[in-house]
């Protein structure tokens, strides 16, 4: 297959080139680079999750997807104008659906738009998780974690007020019957309210609480919860590995259809390869190379982390992914062939670098940059074209941002192309709570 996808653009090369050696006014060169943007990418293998493509787990992923009976209570309420989920103090009202909405899976509820209000409010925006699984090791504004399933565990116990034990138990109470269909494992019955011995299972304890209920836990029990825990991340993961979108114009135009996209937009996939030099980071039919770069993005908004230390990105991750229980480094990989913790130290040149986010639909998907304070593509292009900004945020800036020097017109070309890139949306019954509440 890998051959296959290299073979075709160079038969397109071959079929569509004019007597001047030019494919639709694309030197070879080029058409070969913009060719390697296609086609649209599906979700990328994770033998780190033996239950990543089983359709029960799915089923039960998209479940706890739309369930909001687990988090926790409300700190900053609805107050009439800030797109609040519940009062203050009221506990069950918050999904992850609710800071993914709609077809795109963006948040587009709260007000001001940049950040996302839950819980209380975080200090990044809420990409969207339309395509999050061709992501292939790295998951989140700042890696987190490598692999899909463990990044899914941590907006429970960061973001959405509960605990790991206290996830463990509400699928004991909600989810018992189908959870041990999927994983074929019994949930420890001590779970239940009325056992005698239910307090070996605290329902606040978690290992992120220095000298809390966790330390009164034997490790057999410890154990439990987490591997029911890393399995309840196993099932959300299987559910986002089908929120995959269809082809994009652009995908049908390097197939051969060459009026799927407008002039503009192939003026601005030239940019994009060449001029704009965006392919230096945005590459392959994702377009990310998941590394992570200093673009010098402004901390503006209401609710970012501001002066004088700013967001530290990258490297203010690292201790929480090297200290996490459900990386590949940890005893729930389920190939502990894949280890992508191997190298990873707290190198202070990250401070302030964030993944490079892929582009496939990007369209769709502001506001912009993990602030979001971005609102249109022409200006994420017209930061892109002045270099970033030059202060206002943590760490060195990558020496990749330079002024570019597009003139208006080339700015409306790139984005043009970029508007090419979405594809079709994933499928409705994806979108909606399989328990109909």
């Amino acid at each position: 297959m890998e051959k296959l996808r290299w073979w075709v653009p160079m038969a397109l090369v071959l079929a569509c080139s004019g007597d001047d050696g030019l494919v639709d006014g694309f030197t070879q060169a080029e058409w070969e680079l913009v060719s390697a943007l296609s086609p649209a990418p599906q979700a990328a293998p994770d033998p780190t999750n033996k239950f990543a493509d089983d359709p029960a787990a799915a089923t039960l992923g998209q479940r706890l997807f739309f369930d909001p009976g687990y988090s926790g209570p409300i700190k900053i309420g609805d107050d009439g104008t800030n797109g609040g989920l519940g009062a203050a103090g009221e506990s069950g009202k918050v999904s992850c659906r609710s800071c993914h909405l709609g077809e795109w899976m963006i948040d587009d509820r709260s007000r001001p738009a940049g950040t996302s209000l839950a819980i209380d409010w975080f200090f990044r925006n809420s990409p969207t998780l339309v395509n999050v699984a061709t992501y292939e090791k790295w998951f989140g504004w700042v890696g987190f974690n490598d692999n899909l399933w463990g990044k899914s565990l941590i907006p429970a116990e960061f973001v959405m007020g509960t605990t790991r034990t206290g996830i463990v138990r509400y699928l004991y109470t909600k989810h018992r019957a189908e959870y041990e269909a999927v994983f074929g494992v019994a949930l420890p019955p001590e779970l239940d309210d009325a056992h005698p011995e239910t307090g070996r299972f605290p329902s606040d304890a978690t290992p992120l609480a220095a000298d809390g209920s966790w330390s009164t836990m034997s490790a057999a029990d410890q154990d439990a919860v987490n591997l029911a825990y890393a399995n309840f991340g196993k099932a959300l993961a299987a559910y986002q590995r089908l929120l995959i979108s269809g082809p994009a114009p652009f995908d049908r135009y390097i197939a051969g259809e060459t009026a799927a996209i407008s002039a503009s937009a192939k003026r601005g996939a030239r940019l994009f390869i060449g001029k704009a030099a965006c392919v230096a980071c945005h590459a392959g039919p994702t377009m990310s190379d998941e590394e992570f770069h200093v673009t010098g993005v402004e901390q503006v908004g209401a609710h970012v982390l501001g002066a004088p230390d700013y967001d530290p990105g990258r490297f203010g991750a690292i201790g929480v992914y090297t200290g996490w229980d459900f990386s590949t480094a940890g005893k729930y990989n389920d190939d502990p062939s894949v280890n992508h913790s191997v190298g990873v130290t707290e190198d202070p040149a990250l401070t302030g670098a964030f993944r490079t986010k892929g582009l496939r639909n990007v369209a769709m998907t502001g506001p912009f940059m993990h602030t979001g304070h971005l609102s249109s593509l022409r200006e994420v292009v017209e930061f892109y074209n002045a270099g970033g900004a030059s202060s206002g945020f943590a760490g060195t800036k990558d020496p990749l941002m330079v002024p570019l020097n597009l003139s208006e017109g080339e700015i409306d070309d790139l984005v043009a192309f970029l508007e090419s890139l979405t594809g079709t949306p994933v499928p409705a019954e994806l979108l909606q709570d399989p328990a109909g509440a």
